[in-house]
């Protein structure tokens, strides 16, 4: 091996030049020096080595150091914690507010529990409070909008008795309010909607709606009531009642009707309610075995002015209609000359007709009927709600 001496002048102050070393051609670097082991004058010393390299600058360092990258770490991990903390605490909120919702929807249903004289009202079974976006259907899980067509599966049938109306899908919608109505729109008309199925009076002059519960919801005994606001004007004919489930079966009247409410909107103090059934113990015959009772209350206010409460408090062989708590009738087998159908399942009806029921329709050009919400409580202990 060559060796290239080079001026001990440029190592470095702290150099081992000239000091003992034990076998030629070692070599050592130095702080940063390169020093060789050589014979000189028959000794053996360390002996600076120019490499060429000693006057180069250090390899330059890219990036962060050491401590900051434990800076980054630390800073990192803080950022994490912080992150986790907030998550907590708005999962926390989230969860806090959830059961205060929860509680508050709770007490609030506590509260509203109908106070009625008589009648032990239990626990809420299903309700229906229609909050839903402004123009939207009431919903299809529930309920189902018809049209005029008399038959068992279209709602028990629909448009009887002379009425004036089609019934369409678009005059029944949300109101969009915080609180929610279900509005159903009575308008006159001078051309027959494309979708209200058949008008049995040759040529109806309004459009309406009505929507049930059919083949989605059922109802066997309890305390069930709503609250509406009755449309204005004469000819109007609103109700909130119920069919028996098996009408499919055995036809009207063999399945039973309950009116929970029907108003005449010519005399707007007045409510009335009624319960039909057979005279003769004969599925899939009508009309001549039908017959009915009938009840009704003056209730000193106008109907159509504010909301009231209508009622069905609803016990095996035993039925009582109630205005705002107030009773007004009861019907038990012994009112019931016939078949009693009332120990079985019933569906909800929601509409408003026109016809003679309600007066003269002559001046009528519009009105609304407003449901902010229908409920069904345990009565006695009795009640149960049905799917399909």
């Amino acid at each position: 091996m060559a060796i290239i001496f080079a001026s001990i002048s440029f190592a470095s102050a702290n150099s081992i030049a000239g000091t003992s070393c034990k076998q030629s051609g070692l070599q050592q670097l130095k702080d940063r020096d390169l020093y060789t082991c050589i014979k000189v004058k028959n000794k053996l010393v360390w002996q600076f080595t120019d490499d060429n390299t000693s006057s180069f600058a250090p390899f330059p360092i890219n990036g962060p150091t050491w401590q900051q990258l434990a800076d980054i770490r630390e800073a990192a991990a803080k950022v994490a914690a912080e992150q986790a903390a907030a998550a907590k605490a708005k999962l926390d909120a989230e969860i806090a507010a959830a059961k205060a919702a929860a509680d508050a929807k709770a007490a609030k249903a506590a509260a509203e529990i109908p106070k009625v004289a008589g009648l032990v009202i239990g626990k809420l079974l299903w309700s229906e409070d229609f909050v839903g976006q402004a123009g939207s259907q009431a919903s299809s899980t529930s309920w189902t909008p018809r049209l005029c067509k008399q038959a068992a599966s279209n709602g028990g049938g629909t448009c009887h008795n002379n009425e004036q109306q089609y019934y369409i899908p678009e005059a029944i919608a949300h109101d969009g309010s915080v609180n929610g109505n279900l509005i159903i729109t009575t308008k006159r008309i001078t051309q027959p909607p494309t979708n209200g199925g058949i008008c049995y009076v040759g040529l109806c002059s309004f459009t309406s709606g009505r929507l049930d519960t059919q083949g989605k919801l059922s109802f066997k005994y309890g305390f069930i009531e709503s609250r509406i606001k009755m449309p204005a004007g004469s000819g109007n004919w609103p109700a909130f009642w119920m069919l028996g489930e098996n009408i499919n079966q055995v036809a009207w009247p063999y399945s039973g009707e309950m009116d929970i409410v029907e108003i005449h909107s010519d005399r707007p103090t007045i409510t009335t309610s009624a319960t039909h059934f057979s005279i003769t113990d004969t599925p899939n015959t009508c009309c001549g075995n039908a017959r009915y009772v009938f009840d009704e209350l003056e209730v000193g206010v106008d109907v159509s002015s504010d909301f009231h409460t209508y009622a069905i408090a609803w016990l095996p062989n035993s039925i009582s209609y109630y205005f705002d708590g107030r009773l007004v009738g009861t019907t038990t087998p012994s009112r019931v000359s016939g078949k009693w159908a009332f120990n079985e399942k019933f569906f909800l009806i929601l509409n408003n007709a026109v016809g003679s029921f309600g007066g003269s329709w002559a001046n009528l050009q519009s009105s609304t009927m407003s449901i902010d919400w229908v409920r069904s409580y345990q009565l006695n202990g009795y009640g149960e709600v049905f799917g399909p």
